[in-house]
C-alpha cells in the first residue's frame, strides 16, 4: 500500500532566525496548513538544539541531523542553518 503522492525538500540550505521556527514547509503557497510529511529528515549544518512541542531542548552535533516518520511530533528550531527532504501525502 502506497501512503505518500509526493516529495518536498529544501532548495538550498535553510537558516532558521526567529525563535519557535517551524521547518515545516506549507502545504501550498499562501496556505497556513503545514505539509503533512509521513517521512521526514533534518539535516544540520551547524551545532543545535531543538525543542519537540515546545519541550526540553535536544542538543544535536553538527551534521547528525535525525530522520521520523508519520508517528512522531513536530519539530521546531532556532537560530541553525539546516536543510530537509520528506515523502508526503
Amino acid at each position: 500500500m502506497r501512503l505518500g503522492s509526493g516529495y518536498k525538500g529544501s532548495l538550498k540550505l535553510e537558516s532558521t532566525n526567529i525563535e519557535n521556527f517551524d521547518i515545516v514547509p506549507p502545504e501550498s503557497k499562501g496556505s497556513n496548513r503545514p505539509t503533512q510529511f509521513y517521512k521526514f529528515q533534518f539535516r544540520n549544518d551547524q551545532y543545535c538544539t531543538v525543542s519537540i512541542n515546545h519541550g526540553e531542548p535536544i542538543f544535536i552535533m553538527s551534521g547528525d541531523g535525525f530522520s521520523m516518520d508519520h508517528i512522531d511530533t513536530p519539530i521546531f528550531s532556532k537560530g541553525i542553518q539546516y536543510n530537509f527532504a520528506g515523502a508526503h501525502t
